[in-house]
């Protein structure tokens, strides 16, 4: 009976401490929450169908860089490593803009430029998060490649999904 009163009272107390563990880890702002080292599959990109996975590291000043991106299905194209900022964080939800080329396989030649915004939302206690992408795909070559007007953007080319899971965090300072 009391071994059986003292099982009841540890799963209690485990299940009280991932509840609270959860919570404050989610109560954190966005910002916070999205600091440290993510692996990010968007799909939904390409006519064809095609997706894309890649890793994205986002640092606590907002700024974020977006590397090592793998594209299935791409039809002769390819993004290269890709600068990105943090430009809004509400609650749980953030906005990230990230800016990339698209390159001829073949040549590695910029065959355009490709704005994408990601809108998501924190999930599972920070160490997930969900996003629709509106990716724009503006002209470029080698010869003239203009900076983008991002207030100014359009209709987006694309709308995708977004899945991203955090693989580190960053090491804690200890006082």
């Amino acid at each position: 009976m009391k071994r059986s009163i003292f099982k009841s009272c540890v799963a209690a107390l485990a299940l009280l401490t991932a509840t609270v563990s959860h919570a404050a880890d989610t109560a954190k702002p966005a910002m916070e929450q999205l600091v440290g080292t993510w692996f990010v599959e968007v799909t939904g990109v390409l006519p064809d169908g095609g997706a894309y996975q890649n890793l994205m590291n986002v640092n606590s000043d907002g700024t974020a860089d977006v590397v090592g991106g793998w594209m299935f299905g791409a039809g002769g194209l390819k993004f290269t490593d890709s600068p990105a900022s943090i430009t809004k964080t509400d609650g749980n939800g953030f906005e990230i803009r990230m800016f990339a080329f698209l390159a001829d396989v073949t040549t590695g030649a910029p065959k355009g430029l490709n704005v994408t915004v990601y809108r998501g939302e924190m999930q599972d206690g920070a160490e997930g998060f969900t996003a629709e992408a509106d990716l724009y795909y503006l002209p470029c070559t080698i010869e003239h490649c203009p900076a983008p007007n991002t207030a100014d953007l359009g209709t987006p080319a694309t709308v995708a999904q977004v899945v991203g899971s955090k693989i580190a965090s960053p090491v804690q300072a200890s006082h």
